[in-house]
């Protein structure tokens, strides 16, 4: 089985630069790579994934605040998960304190850890076939 592809390879700039016209109560965000992962139609976590590169948000944003407030209405764990996509190693932030029940506060992790611990919060155990194709590279040090 293999992971179903991209639908659609672009993103509509027009909607995001009218939403901003509606005016300073109707905020909105336009997120790097948020994603629901889930396993058989339920959820089991929502996660932003952000490039390396990317700047560090602030979880007491009103954005941030608004997505774990969503999370926990779910009683999902939310997080921000930095990714390196030439060795795919990711540094993976709790939001929420669902999250933090699963996660230390800023966990490095190999592709191999990553993806393990998503299928943990599904109730699964890695299928041995996916694991030849996982990298065991961790992020770089901050100096």
């Amino acid at each position: 089985m293999q992971v179903r592809k991209e639908r659609t390879g672009w993103r509509d700039a027009s909607i995001s630069a009218r939403h901003r016209q509606w005016g300073w109560n109707c905020p909105g965000v336009d997120l790097d790579f948020l994603m629901v992962e889930y396993n058989i139609g339920k959820p089991v976590g929502l996660i932003e994934y952000k490039h390396f590169n990317a700047r560090m948000p602030s979880f007491t944003h009103p954005t941030y605040r608004a997505l774990a407030a969503l999370a926990d209405v779910a009683a999902l764990p939310f997080l921000c998960t930095f990714y390196w996509p030439d060795i795919w190693a990711f540094r993976v932030f709790p939001v929420n304190v669902i999250a933090k029940q699963h996660y230390e506060e800023r966990e490095d992790m190999t592709e191999r850890q990553f993806v393990q611990r998503l299928y943990r919060l599904r109730r699964l155990v890695l299928a041995k076939e996916i694991t030849h194709i996982l990298q065991d590279e961790m992020p770089p040090t901050e100096d």
